[in-house]
């Protein structure tokens, strides 16, 4: 049993592959909300494109094994997750349990990191600190400050639905709101002003070029929650830094559940496509990361 500096317990799972060879691992960080991880369907996708790998995954702070409130972005979470769930905390727990493994004789040493939309910033911010092999980002961006992706996410939505301008979220406000008051439980728009404060001034670029890892961001172009512009401006920046080690796909049409225009989940072909890539980078060992030649 692992726990955290406060008493806390850290709920988390391993999968291995029926085999008597050592294996890679891959951590398979969720999105957003307060669902188990051993409930969720997104998981359990993720999971099976990449069989050959052991499969870590962890509970946010406050969910208990099984979770699977009704509303699971906002009022059926727990008080102790809106006390104290934040994106740094599950970095710390990721952490622990990962030194709680470092000697497992089943390991091989290669370490993959995948996660999805706010688990995809939290494989952005594990990439570096774990030396990680590959990393696969779904849905994430990346490119502008977690605060601006939402504040674009919630005005579009708006401008949509034609809500007159003066009906709109006080997103600044809100925001500064959770600066002032980092510690606070209170909620708005189904997070609590810790967590906020915590996530709102991270730009999963900035992290994401901090590592030498194979990194693939998968983006779809009609994305409402992550604009696709986010993800551009990702392989702008590195561009920009020389850096070669992203490998960029953007699906025309898709959502961020990976939905077509027609509405079909094209999620578990997207899936496979990433299966395949990481399997060449795997083979291939570490990436060529800067793109200007060696003197």
């Amino acid at each position: 049993m692992l726990k955290r500096a406060d008493g806390s317990v850290i709920n988390w799972y391993l999968e291995k592959p029926l085999t008597t060879e050592k294996t890679g691992l891959i951590i398979l960080a969720q999105g957003s909300g307060c669902q188990s991880v051993t409930t969720s369907e997104n998981i359990k996708l993720a999971r099976s494109a990449f069989p050959d790998l052991s499969a870590l995954t962890v509970d946010k702070y406050g969910v208990a094994t099984g979770d699977n409130p009704p509303d699971p972005f906002d009022k059926d979470c727990s008080a102790s997750f809106r006390a104290y769930h934040t994106m740094t905390q599950r970095v710390e727990d990721y952490l622990q349990v990962l030194e709680s493994l470092k000697q497992a004789p089943w390991w091989n040493g290669q370490l993959v990191l995948f996660g999805g939309s706010e688990g995809g910033d939290i494989a952005a911010r594990l990439a570096a600190k774990t030396k990680a092999d590959a990393v696969i980002l779904l849905s994430t961006g990346g490119g502008t400050s977690f605060g601006e992706m939402v504040k674009q996410s919630m005005e579009g939505e708006m401008l949509l639905n034609k809500v007159p301008k003066e009906h709109w979220p006080q997103v600044d406000k809100e925001f500064a709101h959770a600066r002032a008051n980092p510690q606070s439980s209170e909620t708005w728009a189904g997070s609590s002003y810790r967590f906020w404060a915590d996530a709102i001034d991270h730009r999963p670029v900035d992290a994401m070029l901090q590592s030498d890892a194979a990194l693939l961001l998968i983006q779809g172009s009609a994305d409402t929650s992550t604009p696709v512009s986010n993800a551009r401006m990702t392989l702008d920046a590195f561009d920009e830094a020389k850096r070669c080690n992203l490998t960029y796909w953007e699906f025309a049409g898709y959502s961020h559940g990976m939905q077509d225009a027609q509405g079909t989940s094209r999620m578990a072909d997207v899936l496979a496509q990433a299966g395949f890539w990481l399997k060449k980078q795997l083979a291939n060992g570490k990436p060529v990361v800067s793109c200007t030649p060696a003197k």
